[in-house]
């Protein structure tokens, strides 16, 4: 026998159901909020969290870091050569204008990851760079050292080795610190030493210079040493380590 609620002429039975169904009702707005909470809370966490890994990507490296060696000081690399002038031509078709720009690129790199110092190359390519506008290069920057890279050449096949160029006694010191770093390489060359060269880039320079002849070109063994990768790498470490040598005695 079914019984009728005289307040709301609905069964029993009725009644608990949509006492139920308006329960549920209510919660269905206060659950759907939750969610848009829920999913606001996440994507909050997520856009600051792509945005660390964003930030540490992009901006770390291009900081510089501080107490670095050479910090503050400017360096002018001067790829020997290029262009309508390309210096020595090895027994195996080796450019030196090539060379030396691969070189100094590679010097460059080393300069600025672990140094600090501004670096400025007289040429990034293969173009005509007269040696007036070297020069002027580095007085322009008020450079703290220019250094120009080159091969060396001679008429017969059997010199080789390598000489650390200087202008004056007074650029002696950094030659000679240069120079050392690169013997202590073990090489396989002749130690050609550290000497006084009157040319053109030293000579009309008004800050410090040297040029270093990192090998002879017109022999076989010194030619085949320079076209190797690890070469470069080695020699612009040496480079860059006799550098931080002298400024740090200084």
């Amino acid at each position: 026998m079914r019984r009728y609620n005289k307040r709301t002429n609905m069964t029993n039975d009725e009644a608990t159901y949509r006492s139920k169904k308006l329960k549920k009702s209510k919660k269905a707005p206060k659950l759907a909020l939750l969610g848009v909470l829920s999913l606001l809370v996440v994507g909050l966490v997520f856009y600051y969290n792509i945005n660390d890994v964003r930030v540490d990507v992009e901006v770390l490296p291009l900081m510089a870091v501080p107490g670095q060696p050479l910090e503050g000081k400017t360096i002018v690399i001067d790829p020997g050569h290029g262009g309508k002038h390309p210096g020595s031509i090895g027994q195996l078709g080796t450019m030196e204008r090539d060379m030396t720009l691969q070189m100094a690129k590679e010097i460059e790199q080393e300069l600025l990851e672990r140094t600090g110092a501004t670096v400025l190359l007289t040429r990034k390519q293969d173009e005509t760079v007269d040696l007036q506008q070297r020069v002027d290069m580095a007085a322009e920057a008020s450079a703290d050292l220019f250094l120009s890279i080159h091969f060396d050449a001679f008429t017969t096949r059997d010199v080789e080795g390598m000489t650390t160029y200087h202008k004056d006694s007074h650029d002696q010191p950094i030659a000679q610190a240069v120079h050392n770093r690169l013997m202590e390489k073990n090489f396989d060359t002749r130690d050609r030493g550290v000497r006084v060269g009157d040319y053109y880039v030293l000579r009309e320079n008004t800050v410090p210079a040297l040029l270093l002849e990192l090998g002879y070109i017109s022999n076989e063994k010194d030619e085949t040493r320079m076209r190797s990768l690890q070469f470069h790498k080695e020699a612009s470490q040496a480079i860059v380590e006799g550098v931080i040598d002298y400024f740090h005695k200084r």
